[in-house]
């Protein structure tokens, strides 16, 4: 009796045994992965691939290696296997993330093969990945799948090109740093315009080795090729998370947002950032539209007076009474005309004043130009007297008192350009405070020196 239940039992255990190492079989394999309604794309597109044709299984690249078999593994899959039992097709889900182990192993892709190679990236541009796994980007770590990445249905792994863009563009100078041009593009030796017919010995066509020798800075005619600037799409930060304050500034510290999304989950560029783009587009147009391409600091001394800042000698900020409630320049600056060079700009109106003030004031911004444009010729002729005694002090001074002198004259400069450039009407108490301490420091200087 007990050898025939000893039997029964060997019995049990050996189907046992090879249930469980069937249904391991069975569900390791791809097919099995495929039969989930919400990884059918996944896996059709694995098909095609490469990993596809020579039969790489999920598990292989999904589990690191030695984790196949682990209990933990087991679990984790038939958590998955649960989960996507129970949810309907249309649901988002994160993509799964891919440890570099199991794309280095020696079987797959090791490292002394492919680190240092030198490879065309899109059939011209030179990639090496060494270069680029060396780099931190602050909070996070390059890795395989960050460059190597599911974006559409048809590729189960593609390198998105404005993955790079952003990496390369994003907070850099343009030909500066890791924005440098020839990274990437190797100077043409092509001549950009041909001699002219009979010309031939006034000399070599222009060239892009002879433009950068002469450091002609790229921009002068690819400045069209970058557009965007990447920012951080903070509202779609609530597509994922409960709306909070703390969270609208947690959003700008980078270093937070890379570990909290891409170190410990596996968020994508894009789901955060807005795209770059690195393409030809209308040359002029692109730098016509753009008015810091001429104007780099564009109407500071206007924001200067408004604000009441920026000045020199200054205890505190005076700003004017319309800056206080909001007011901006198309409120004033409403009437079209035209400037010496027939280009239209809009200019201040000051029937605009009586639109919310009273009628006398609308004379009142001719009246403040009046007044200042005498303190400024007061101011003008005091400089000139400063630079006078500056020069005549000169050897026959110290240095250190010259130095003195030469602060003080500067930071009376400073504030009469900003009423010169700003036009004191933008606001008059501020204007009349910046001359009367450029007027002192110029009285002072000239006093210092004599």
């Amino acid at each position: 009796m007990k050898r025939g239940v000893l039997v029964v039992i060997a019995i049990v255990v050996v189907v046992l045994v090879f249930l469980i190492a069937g249904a391991e079989y069975y569900t390791s394999r791809p097919s099995f992965c495929g039969s989930c309604h919400i990884m059918k794309n996944y896996h059709a597109s694995w098909q095609n691939d490469k990993h596809g044709e020579e039969n790489v299984a999920c598990v292989d690249c999904h589990y690191p290696p030695g984790e196949h078999h682990a209990l933990k593994s087991k679990f984790k899959g038939l958590g998955q296997l649960f989960t996507y039992l129970g949810t309907g097709p249309n649901l988002v889900r994160t993509p799964a993330k891919v440890n570099d182990a199991s794309c280095t192993t020696s079987e797959c892709h090791p490292k002394e093969k492919f680190l240092s190679k030198k490879i065309q990236y899109g059939g011209k541009i030179p990639y090496v990945h060494n270069t680029h796994m060396d780099r931190r980007i602050e909070g996070q770590e390059l890795h395989c799948d960050t460059c190597h990445q599911h974006v559409s249905a048809e590729k189960h792994f593609e390198v998105p090109k404005e993955a790079c863009y952003l990496c390369h563009f994003k907070n850099a100078e343009f030909n500066e740093g890791r924005a440098k041009c020839s990274l990437c593009h190797t100077i043409p030796e092509k001549s950009l315009r041909k001699i002219a017919e009979g010309d031939e010995e006034s000399g070599e066509g222009v060239t892009h080795a002879k433009l950068e020798k002469s450091k002609v800075a790229c921009q002068s005619c690819h400045y069209q090729i970058i557009q965007g600037e990447g920012n951080i799409k903070k509202d779609d930060c609530f597509n994922c998370h409960e709306y909070s304050e703390e969270k609208v500034k947690q959003a700008g510290d980078k270093k937070l947002m890379h570990q909290e999304h891409v170190s410990a989950q596996n968020a994508k560029c894009f789901d955060c950032h807005l795209q770059m783009q690195h393409k030809e587009t209308d040359f002029l147009e692109r730098a016509r539209s753009d008015c810091f391409t001429c104007h780099p600091d564009h109407h500071v001394h206007q924001k200067n007076l408004l604000t009441g800042t920026g000045g020199k000698g200054m205890d505190k900020e005076y700003p004017i009474m319309h800056h206080t409630v909001k007011v901006n320049c198309f409120a004033c600056h409403t009437r079209d005309s035209k400037d010496a060079k027939g280009v239209k700009v809009m200019k201040g109106n000051t029937d605009t004043c009586i639109s919310c003030h009273s009628e006398r004031e609308g004379n009142l911004p001719l009246k403040w130009m009046e007044d200042i444009l005498d303190i400024l010729e007061e101011a003008d002729e005091m400089e000139k007297e400063a630079l006078r005694a500056l020069e005549k002090a000169k050897g026959n001074v110290d240095e250190k008192t010259i130095a003195r002198a030469m602060v003080m004259i500067s930071e009376a400069q400073e504030n009469m350009r900003i009423v010169w450039a700003g036009g004191g009407v933008h606001n008059k108490k501020y204007a009349v405070l910046l001359l009367d301490i450029a007027l002192e420091k110029l009285d002072d200087a000239v006093a210092l020196l004599d």
